[in-house]
C-alpha cells in the first residue's frame, strides 16, 4: 500500500513530466479503439463495399499498434530520462532497486488505467463522427455505429502488452546502474561521434538505389512488387544519412577554420557535433514520419478522386448490358430479346461489339509489335481493346476509313510509335489516331484499335483462339480463347437498373454506374479515411518527437549557453546562435521529406494507375496541396515548441 500512496503522490506531483507521456498513450489507444470499433461492428457490415472497406481498416489496424509501440516506447523513455534523478535520490535515502521498481510498476499501473478509461471515453466519442465522415466518404447514409466489445478487448490487450514491454524497460534501466549512474543518467551528453565516410557513403548507395527504382521503373505490377523494397532503402538510407553523411559534413566544416572559427558556426557546430548521435536518431525518426504521412495522406486523397474520373470514362450512360459469345449476329439478337423482355424499348440506346487482350507491347526498332503465343505480360503490359469502325460511328464518332489488314489505334503512347503489327501471323498496318471516343467506355491503359467491320473482328479472334490451342504431354488441349462482348449503354432509373440486376445470367451480365461507384468507393473511400488516419498518426508521433527533442536538448544547452554569456557573449549573440541551430535541425527534415516525396512521385502515379487513374495532373496537384498543409503543420509545431525551448535556454 505504501508504494501505492507514493506512485499516485508522484504521479500527482510530477504530472508536468508524465502529461506528455499520458497524451501519447491516450491518443494512440483511442486511435488503435477507433480503427478497431469501426473495423469490427456490425454495423459495417450494412455498408455497400464493405468487405474491401474492412481490409483496409484492419491493415491500418496493424500499422497504427506497430506504430503505437514506436512512440508510446519513445514517450516513456523520455520520461524515463527525466526520472532517473529522482530514483537515485530513493536509492540513496534507503530504498532498493526492487523497492524502486515496484514504485515504477505501480507508476505504469496508474498511466496504464488512465490511458484506458480516457482512451475508450475519447474512442467512444470520435468513433461515432469518424463513422459518420467514413460514411459520408463511401457515399452511404447508415450512420449508426454500435459499439464492439471485440475492439475494447484488443485494444486493452495491445496496450497492456504494450506497457508490459514498458515495464521491462524499466526494471532493466533501474537494475542496471548505480544510484550515482541513476544522479547523473538525465543529464549526461553524448560523445561526439566519429565522422564516418564509410557509413556516409552507404547512406548515398542506399537513398541513390531507392530513388533509381522510382524512377526507372515503368511497369505499375512491378512498382506494387518492389515499393515495399525502396521504401525499406529509403528508411534504411535515411538513419544513415543523418548518422554518417551530416556527422561527415559537420567534420568537414569544423576542419575549415575560416568557417568554424566564428561565433555562430563555432557553437552551432560544436554543440550538434557533441550529441549527434542522439540526434540523428531523432532527425531521421522525424523525417521518416513527415515522409509517411505525405505519401499517405496523398496518395489516398489522389486514388479517391481520381476514381471519380474512372468511374466517368466507364460509363458514358449509367448501365451496361453485356452479351457474350462467338457470333455478333447471335450476340445482338440475344441481347434485342433481353431487352424486349425486360421492356427497356430501344430509346437512347447505344450498341457496339469488342472484344480485348493483354500482352507486352513493345516495338522494336524498325517500329513492329509481334504479338505470339510466347508473349508474356510482365515486361511491358499493356491492354488492347479491339472495335470496329461502323460501331465507333454509331456511338457519335468521326473515324477515318480503314481497309482491309488495317487498323486505327487510339491512346498510343509516344513512347510506343508502333507502324506495323504481326497478329497471330495476320500482318496489319497501324495508323495512330488522336483524340479521345466519345460514348465510348474507356479504362485506363487500353489502347482501342478500330478494325473495318464484324468479319475482320471475327476474324482476328479466330487467329487468337487457333494460335492458342497448347497440347499437353498426355496429348490433352488446353487454349486461351478470345469471346466478342456486344454492349448496349442505357440511362434507366435505379428501379429499372435493380431489374435488370436480378435477371442477369450466364450470358447476360448487367454493370451500373451505381453499383461499380459504391464498390469503388468502398475501397478507395476506405483507403482514404484509413490514410487520414494513418496522416495523424504520423504527424503526432513526429510532433511528440520534436516537443521532446526540444525540451532535453533546451536542458542540455542551458548551462552551454550560460556559460558563453559568462565569457562575453551578448544575448543578441546567443539569440542568434539559438536561432541558427533550430532552423537546422527542424528544417532539415521537412527538406529531406520532401525531397523523400518527389522521388517517390512517380512510383506512387505508377501504383495509383492500377486502380485506372491515368490523370497525372490530379495526383500532382494532391500531392502539392498536401506537401504544403503538411509543411504548414510542421511549421506551427516548430513555432510553438520553440517557444519552449527559448524559455529553458533563456531561464
Amino acid at each position: 500500500m505504501f508504494y501505492i500512496k507514493l506512485a499516485v503522490r508522484n504521479f500527482k506531483k510530477s504530472l508536468t513530466n508524465f502529461a506528455p507521456f499520458l497524451l501519447a498513450t491516450t491518443v494512440m489507444f483511442a486511435m488503435t479503439f477507433i480503427i478497431a470499433n469501426i473495423s469490427f461492428s456490425n454495423d459495417l457490415d450494412k455498408l455497400a463495399g464493405a468487405q474491401y472497406a474492412k481490409f483496409m481498416l484492419i491493415a491500418g489496424l496493424v500499422i497504427v499498434v506497430f506504430f503505437s509501440i514506436i512512440i508510446v516506447s519513445y514517450s516513456y523513455r523520455f520520461l524515463l530520462k527525466q526520472r532517473t534523478r529522482e530514483f537515485g535520490l530513493y536509492n540513496i535515502l534507503g530504498l532498493n532497486k526492487r523497492q524502486i521498481s515496484t514504485i515504477s510498476f505501480w507508476e505504469l499501473v496508474i498511466a496504464f488505467s488512465l490511458t484506458v478509461i480516457t482512451g475508450t471515453v475519447v474512442g467512444l466519442i470520435l468513433s461515432q463522427f469518424l463513422f459518420l465522415v467514413f460514411t459520408k466518404i463511401i457515399g452511404e447514409a447508415y450512420f449508426n455505429l454500435g459499439i464492439s466489445v471485440f475492439a475494447i478487448e484488443l485494444s486493452v490487450i495491445t496496450f497492456f502488452i504494450i506497457f508490459c514491454l514498458l515495464m521491462c524497460f524499466a526494471f532493466f534501466t533501474i537494475r542496471k546502474h548505480s544510484a550515482i549512474s541513476l544522479l547523473k543518467d538525465s543529464s549526461r551528453g553524448e560523445r561526439e561521434p566519429r565522422g564516418r565516410l564509410f557509413v556516409a557513403i552507404l547512406s548515398v548507395l542506399f537513398l541513390g538505389t531507392a530513388y533509381y527504382m522510382a524512377i526507372t521503373i515503368k511497369n505499375p505490377l512491378v512498382a506494387l512488387m518492389i515499393f515495399f523494397i525502396a521504401a525499406l532503402l529509403v528508411i534504411i538510407g535515411t538513419y544513415l544519412l543523418y548518422i554518417g553523411a551530416t556527422i561527415f559534413v559537420l567534420k568537414r566544416q569544423k576542419a575549415n577554420k575560416a568557417y568554424y572559427y566564428k561565433p555562430e558556426h563555432f557553437i552551432t557546430t560544436s554543440s550538434m557535433l557533441y550529441r549527434m548521435k542522439t540526434n540523428a536518431v531523432g532527425l531521421a525518426n522525424i523525417t521518416i514520419l513527415v515522409t509517411m504521412t505525405f505519401v499517405t495522406i496523398a496518395t489516398s486523397v489522389a486514388l479517391f478522386v481520381g476514381v471519380q474520373d474512372v468511374i466517368k470514362d466507364l460509363f458514358p450512360k449509367n448501365t451496361d448490358v453485356k452479351v457474350f459469345g462467338s457470333d455478333i449476329k447471335q450476340n445482338t439478337t440475344k441481347l434485342d430479346t433481353f431487352i424486349k423482355d425486360n421492356k427497356l424499348g430501344n430509346k437512347s440506346r447505344l450498341t457496339y461489339s469488342s472484344f480485348s487482350t493483354s500482352t507486352d507491347f513493345q516495338p522494336d526498332q524498325a517500329k513492329h509489335v509481334k504479338i505470339t503465343t510466347e508473349t508474356s505480360v510482365t515486361k511491358d503490359y499493356a491492354a488492347l481493346l479491339f472495335v470496329t469502325r461502323k460501331d465507333m460511328i454509331a456511338l457519335g464518332n468521326t473515324i477515318p476509313e480503314v481497309s482491309d489488314n488495317q487498323v486505327l489505334m487510339y491512346n498510343l503512347k509516344s513512347n510506343r510509335d508502333v507502324k506495323t503489327m504481326d497478329w497471330y501471323g495476320e500482318k496489319l498496318s497501324v495508323i495512330k489516331a488522336s483524340g479521345k471516343l466519345k460514348n465510348l467506355p474507356n479504362p485506363y491503359n487500353v489502347y482501342i484499335t478500330v478494325v473495318k467491320d464484324d468479319q475482320e473482328l471475327i476474324k482476328l479472334t479466330d487467329l487468337f483462339n487457333k494460335s492458342n490451342v497448347i497440347k499437353s504431354k498426355d496429348g490433352s488441349t488446353r487454349s486461351q480463347t478470345i469471346i466478342i462482348n456486344t454492349d448496349t449503354l442505357f440511362n434507366l432509373s435505379e428501379k429499372n437498373q435493380a431489374i435488370l440486376l436480378a435477371k442477369e445470367n450466364d450470358t447476360v451480365r448487367v454493370s451500373t454506374k451505381t453499383d461499380v461507384s459504391k464498390m469503388m468507393n468502398g475501397i478507395t473511400g476506405g483507403f482514404l479515411f484509413i490514410g487520414f488516419l494513418l496522416g495523424m498518426t504520423f504527424i503526432l508521433g513526429a510532433a511528440l518527437i520534436i516537443y521532446y527533442k526540444q525540451i532535453s536538448e533546451g536542458a542540455e544547452d542551458k548551462r552551454s549557453y550560460r556559460i558563453l554569456q559568462e565569457i562575453g557573449l551578448t544575448k543578441k549573440e546567443v539569440k542568434q546562435v539559438i536561432d541558427s541551430q533550430v532552423l537546422i535541425v527542424f528544417f532539415m527534415p521537412i527538406v529531406v521529406s520532401i525531397i523523400h516525396f518527389s522521388a517517390a512521385f512517380l512510383m506512387i502515379d505508377k501504383l495509383i494507375k492500377l486502380f485506372g487513374v491515368s490523370n497525372t495532373s490530379i495526383i500532382a496537384k494532391v500531392s502539392i496541396i498536401t506537401i504544403a498543409i503538411i509543411s504548414i503543420i510542421y511549421y506551427l509545431i516548430y513555432r510553438k515548441t520553440s517557444k519552449i525551448y527559448y524559455r529553458i535556454v533563456e531561464r
